[in-house]
């Protein structure tokens, strides 16, 4: 016989008393009394714990947007001179003579040689009043960094322009030089009706 065998039976024997079955049922019923109250002191608290952390919650959840509110105010109010400098570009009146001098200067300032140039004037879109698409393209020669920064500082011009192709090539073998093809869009107020 092991001993869990020899421990089951001794409390099967013990269980046969019934001053032992009366301690066990007085046991169990205050067991059951201790879980009852515990979950009577619990429950309430419980619920009250519960609230609190909704109210937590709902707190952070106000922070939270608070917080988002206020770095989409100090975004818009970064953006804004930005989009007012755009829309004053967009508005500025692009003449073919501004855009080539334009060009010209930023080309000898980024020491970019202009070896051609064309225009080619658009249909406005929908509305004959709308503005006139005008395009520009221009053939460049110069190393890669400076058709970079020349590219690069086409935003620096006074009116709205967008590069909407741009291929570049080596010039020749071992030359550091770099030929480009831009074909640059801007715009201009529609003609006047005559």
């Amino acid at each position: 016989m092991t001993r869990f065998d020899s421990a089951i039976a001794v409390g099967r024997y013990s269980l046969r008393s019934p001053a032992v079955r009366r301690l066990l049922w007085t046991l169990l019923a205050l067991a059951l009394g201790c879980l009852l109250i515990a979950l009577w002191l619990w429950g309430p608290a419980q619920r009250e714990h519960r609230r609190l952390a909704e109210r937590i919650d709902a707190r952070r959840h106000t922070v939270v947007q608070a917080e988002r509110l206020q770095q989409a105010v100090r975004a818009q109010q970064q953006v804004l001179p930005r989009v007012e400098a755009l829309e004053k570009k967009r508005q500025a009146r692009a003449a073919q003579a501004d855009l080539i001098q334009g060009v010209a200067r930023l080309a000898a300032r980024r020491k970019v040689h202009i070896v051609s140039q064309s225009f080619d004037e658009g249909r406005a879109q929908q509305d004959p009043a709308q503005a006139q698409p005008l395009y520009l393209e221009l053939g460049l020669l110069g190393d890669y960094a400076a058709l970079r920064r020349f590219t690069g500082d086409l935003a620096s011009l006074p009116m709205w322009l967008e590069i909407v192709e741009e291929r570049l090539e080596l010039a020749g073998q071992g030359n550091r030089q770099v030929k480009a093809q831009l074909r640059l869009l801007t715009y201009r107020n529609a003609r006047e009706p005559s």
